[in-house]
């Protein structure tokens, strides 16, 4: 009776095993959402799935334009050498700090030594200091190639739609948010006159109006206070 349990208990945990789906990472953007238009220091994360493989090289494509990133820096990582490509823009991007004629179009990372790769059940931080995150687009989707010791290689390419199926291997996406108001907020307050004009007021410069006339005042009662100590000194 009891070899007959065991046996049953077997069963339902082979079935159990075979039916359950195994949760895999996938290779993802830290953080998941920047503002735009912002410099943002952004990280690839990529776990080693395949055991007892190591990840050796890792490709990250980055977006094309016209939501291109307008300048990237990598940061350095032990154990790793990188290789940066770039692409010549037919239309240059024309910006504060003048005219951008390329822009980063792929990072390549390889491990130094078989030491320095990421080992299964781990995963490994590319990071960039991205400067320029555009404006005129809510995502930025990236694209990766992962590739192992033992040769396989894993292509981080496949599109990722709202609502439909989830995908293998999915790129990684980007979200991009209103860009922040950082600093003094200045006002500007628009009032109609009379005469069909209209008038455009700062608050900033108002406030700044309305405190020298208080450091006026308070300058006109000192100097009517001495005033008259003064005259009442020669009196006496």
């Amino acid at each position: 009776m009891k070899r007959r349990i065991l046996v049953g208990v077997a069963c339902v945990g082979a079935i159990v095993c075979g039916t359950a789906a195994p949760a895999f990472a996938h290779v993802t953007i830290d953080p998941p959402s920047v503002p735009q238009g912002s410099t943002s220091k952004l990280s690839i994360l990529v776990p080693d799935e395949l055991s007892p493989a190591t990840t050796t090289e890792v490709q990250v494509f980055l977006p094309t334009a016209p939501n291109a990133i307008h300048a990237v820096a990598v940061e350095a990582k032990p154990g790793w050498r990188y290789t940066i490509s770039k692409k010549h823009l037919a239309k240059p991007i024309t910006t504060a700090d003048g005219t951008i004629n390329e822009v980063v179009d792929a990072i390549d990372w390889k491990a130094t030594t078989p030491a320095a790769a990421i080992r299964p059940d781990e995963f490994g931080e590319f990071t960039i200091n991205a400067d320029g995150i555009p404006s005129g687009t809510s995502q930025l989707v990236f694209k990766a190639i992962q590739t192992y010791s033992d040769g396989t290689v894993v292509r981080w390419i496949d599109p990722v739609s709202a609502g439909g199926p989830a995908a293998d291997h999915p790129t990684p996406i980007l979200t991009l948010t209103p860009p922040q108001s950082g600093g003094s907020v200045t006002t500007t307050t628009v009032t109609p006159s009379t005469s069909g004009t209209t008038i455009i007021s700062n608050t900033k410069d108002n406030s700044a109006r309305a405190l020298a006339a208080v450091a006026m005042v308070l300058g006109a009662v000192a100097l009517l206070a001495a005033t008259g100590a003064l005259i009442r000194r020669r009196r006496a």
